[in-house]
């Protein structure tokens, strides 16, 4: 089904899936990487909260062609108000694994009869998903969807078919990382600089340094502002740089505000 310059493609994947060492940098290339084999015009790969009665959600990274700020909206909707009435969530509760396309779980007229679709996926103007749910001993990791407008088409048997290579992967990926969320590390409940601490550990002094940085505060003034010299704070810079796996300032604003990290 794949021809030879694809399925390069999609070991490359794999590669980045097994080889990329911190969770939420190999989530956000996965997806990047992704767009080269489908389609698609956003996209959000999520983690689920562990020890929870129901599905959760959480931790969510994202693609796409859309400002930041749309990002930010459609996702917080999703998370915060409308996972409940999302109509293929059962998929979350499976016993196994899945890939779908959400044309072959719901009829149309259902779909565009729900809450979820008039008042969440429509107003966004996303028409077709895909997505993987990641389970494994029956246990929810995480997933990934896949959205594409109503001036597209539906995802095809061959994408399907591509998000079925990656698919255990992904589980194995997922079921020996030690970056899981437990109920008490909901995004509600969790201080804003958890994530960067516990995760990525940086140092209190790194926050204050990244902060700054998204701020568009150069170096000689932050080094002022926190009365260090501005060696030092070009030091505390690449030490964060090499945590958060990024490669300069821009890149590391991208990522703070796009996962809402501070």
């Amino acid at each position: 089904m794949l021809v030879q310059n694809e399925w390069e493609e999609v070991n490359s994947l794999i590669d980045l899936i097994y080889k990329t060492k911190n969770l939420t940098t190999m989530r956000t290339q996965f997806l990047q990487k992704l767009s080269s084999l489908i389609k698609f015009h956003f996209s959000d790969f999520e983690l689920s909260v562990q020890n929870s009665s129901v599905p959760k959600l959480v931790d969510a990274v994202v693609f796409s062609s859309y400002p930041a700020s749309f990002e930010q909206e459609f996702i917080g909707k999703y998370e915060g108000e409308y996972f409940e009435y999302d109509y293929v969530k059962w998929v979350f509760a499976s016993p196994v694994s899945l890939v779908y396309r959400e044309s072959d779980l719901i009829n149309d007229e259902a779909r565009k009869g729900s809450k979820f679709y008039v008042e969440y996926l429509k107003p966004f103007g996303f028409e077709y998903l895909a997505g993987i749910s990641i389970i494994s001993e029956k246990q929810f990791l995480g997933c990934v969807t896949l959205y594409r407008t109503e001036s597209s088409r539906d995802f095809s048997d061959k994408e399907i078919y591509i998000l079925k290579q990656l698919l255990p992967h992904l589980q194995n990926r997922l079921s020996f990382s030690n970056e899981k969320f437990n109920e008490k590390d909901d995004p509600a409940t969790r201080d804003s600089s958890y994530v960067l601490k516990s995760r990525y550990s940086l140092t209190t002094r790194e926050i204050q340094i990244a902060g700054l940085i998204c701020k568009g505060v150069s170096n000689a003034m932050i080094g002022e502002t926190l009365g260090i010299m501005e060696n030092t704070v070009k030091k505390h810079i690449s030490n964060i740089l090499d945590k958060l796996e990024v490669k300069n300032r821009t890149e590391l604003t991208h990522f703070i505000l796009r996962n809402k990290m501070l």
